[in-house]
């Protein structure tokens, strides 16, 4: 623990992705797989952890780990992990940053920040010095390329701890700045590093569909609370800015044309393999920040980050025209409609969900294979807005 005369500051209140850092990868290394080989396991003589003066006890760990493991919201476990590893460990800062590649250079995200101020400081927040020196910096790509720790000993040292993915790719570093780099704290630290990975993709995979690997159902309930809280949160806060001067969600519910007749025809073997190809198909066609749901049977649902409802529009034309132009093994052209509705201020994700479906149904009947928006039905008087109303049943015009 930090002697009792400091005290930690945490940046909770940080946005993620507000303080963005580029750097120059070494000649083609960016292009490399970013599959990394495991980090190595620590083998030498460990220093007796009774002769350091700063140590971590039993307790201390095992509060870290309950600390780290008792949320399950990806943001809150990597705040957590910051706040307690700071808590657990003699270091004088923190940072953890999301890696970001940009072929040929990565850019470094941060995600939250401890710093360690001294007894003076009062209780007033510190200005918090973001910038990485280039020794620093080339500590950092260092072992976001090699996928090993990286001490560097100068006028401000530091470890960097590279932060694996389940499948072994390097998406984040955690910087750890020191007065003196101890072996026993940098295998308590990385060991905890390991536990807070594999804690991820335990959540990972629980919030996972099992045949597309998509986010599934229960995930979604979550994430549309979730938006309409930051929405509801940004209008009160600013209550002057006009709607248009900031993005808002939208989010498509998709369905499979006929999809019954692939199954009934070709066999489930091949209705579930063009599940898995169309949604590797909008995976690597979506943005890295677009989210993208398996809802259930043939549905899927995509919720898209843009400014207005003509942008909203031609993203899920374009998804649309792409998934009609694609050609299935075996099977040909599939096609899809897509019922689209803003996430705003309804009454919960059954509502969100509900409007959507009502769009889609609008969509299926109108032809298939089209986009509809549910705010523009109801501008154009195609169906009755039913927000005030009890009834869920869908009424066409």
């Amino acid at each position: 623990m930090p002697p009792a005369c400091s005290r930690w500051f945490v940046d909770s209140t940080r946005n993620f992705g507000l303080i963005g850092i580029r750097f120059q990868l070494p000649g083609g290394t960016a292009a490399k797989d970013s599959r990394r080989k495991p980090l190595p396991e620590m083998t030498q003589t460990p220093i007796p952890m009774a002769n350091l003066q700063r140590r971590a006890s039993t307790v201390q760990v095992i509060d870290t780990l309950a600390e780290i493991t008792r949320h399950q919201n990806r943001e809150l476990i990597e705040r957590s992990l910051v706040k307690t590893l700071a808590e657990t460990v003699a270091c004088n800062e923190l940072r953890l940053y999301r890696i970001v590649r940009v072929p040929p250079e990565i850019e470094l995200l941060l995600i939250d920040q401890a710093v360690n101020l001294p007894p003076q400081t009062g209780e007033q927040s510190p200005g918090f010095d973001c910038s990485v020196s280039p020794d620093i910096s080339d500590s950092i790509v260092e072992a976001v390329e090699s996928g090993e720790i990286i001490s560097h000993v100068g006028e401000v040292s530091c470890v960097v701890y590279p932060v694996e993915d389940k499948n072994g790719g390097i998406y984040a570093v955690l910087v750890q700045f020191v007065d003196r780099i101890r072996f026993e704290e940098q295998r308590l630290t990385h060991g905890l590093l390991r536990i807070y990975t594999n804690y991820l993709t335990l959540i990972d995979e629980s919030q996972r569909d099992k045949l597309t690997s998509l986010l599934n159902r229960e995930t979604l309930d979550e994430t549309i609370i979730r938006l309409m809280t930051e929405k509801h949160v940004h209008r009160v806060s600013v209550p002057g800015r006009r709607q248009e001067d900031h993005s808002s969600h939208w989010l498509g519910l998709l369905d499979i044309d006929h999809f019954k007749q692939i199954n009934d025809t070709r066999g489930h073997l091949f209705g579930d393999e063009v599940l898995i190809l169309l949604a590797n198909l909008m995976s690597n066609t979506l943005r890295e920040e677009d989210l993208l749901f398996r809802y259930g049977g043939e549905e899927f649902v995509v919720i898209i980050d843009v400014p207005s409802i003509e942008t909203a529009r031609m993203v899920f034309e374009r998804l649309r025209k792409m998934i009609e132009n694609h050609p299935f093994p075996q099977i040909g052209q599939v096609t899809a409609s897509i019922g689209v509705v803003e996430i705003a201020a309804q009454n919960g994700p059954s509502s969100v969900i509900g409007n959507a479906d009502r769009a889609l149904y609008f969509a299926k009947h109108a032809g298939r294979n089209r986009v509809e928006i549910y705010e523009e039905l109801i501008k154009q008087h195609k169906l009755r807005d039913l927000s005030e109303s009890r009834t869920s049943s869908i009424d066409l015009f």
